[in-house]
């Protein structure tokens, strides 16, 4: 498979998290799917859901099928 067939071409992502922050003060709803640039962050209290992908490809198959899995 080829390079640019994946999210982001050569810098392609082997796990990404999406996250959906709720603040306690309603001030309204953050969503944010960062497959790099991890690090830490500042946020306002509230609640937290995170969404784990993991995108793995067999030794076999990997040219043929790309498959992504979610953790929950």
């Amino acid at each position: 498979m080829d390079a640019s067939d994946w999210p982001y071409g050569s810098s392609s992502w082997l796990i990404g998290i999406q996250s959906t922050l709720t603040p306690d003060d309603g001030s309204g709803q953050t969503i944010v799917f960062e497959p790099r640039g991890y690090g830490p962050h500042p946020l306002k209290a509230g609640t937290l859901r995170l969404n784990i992908f993991v995108n793995t490809t067999g030794e076999v198959d990997k040219t043929f099928t790309p498959r992504l899995y979610k953790i929950d």
